[in-house]
């Protein structure tokens, strides 16, 4: 893998449908029988939480072979004080691209976005 391989982008209206089914080809059978992440995607884009603005996409030979998200959250002590944060997740990388750098990269480039 190498820069040229591949290319990073927000995601759009366009690519959900795309971005889901890679969810669910990504942790398909992977802890647990089947899997809920792809329901979980499009539950959390129309949360208040969910910043579409951090939701980038990873495509190689014009495919979506990769994608990121992120959600505001908070943080409480045991005082009840709050700090707001990034969540970030899910991460998803199709099963013929995991292990080879491309969650790196998104998560790298989104880190500085963030």
């Amino acid at each position: 893998m190498n820069k040229h391989d591949y290319i990073i982008r927000l995601e759009t209206k366009n690519d959900y449908r795309e971005t889901e089914n890679l969810a669910r080809e990504a942790f398909w059978n992977l802890s647990v029988p089947g899997c809920n992440e792809h329901y979980f995607i499009h539950v959390m884009r129309s949360h208040e939480a969910f910043l579409p603005e951090l939701g980038y996409v990873l495509e190689s030979d014009g495919k979506i072979i990769g994608s990121i998200m992120y959600t505001k959250a908070k943080l409480a002590d045991e005082k009840g004080n709050e700090k707001q944060i990034l969540s970030m997740g899910p991460l998803c990388i199709h099963p013929d691209y995991q292990r080879k750098g491309y969650g790196k990269a998104l998560l790298e480039h989104t880190f500085e976005k963030a």
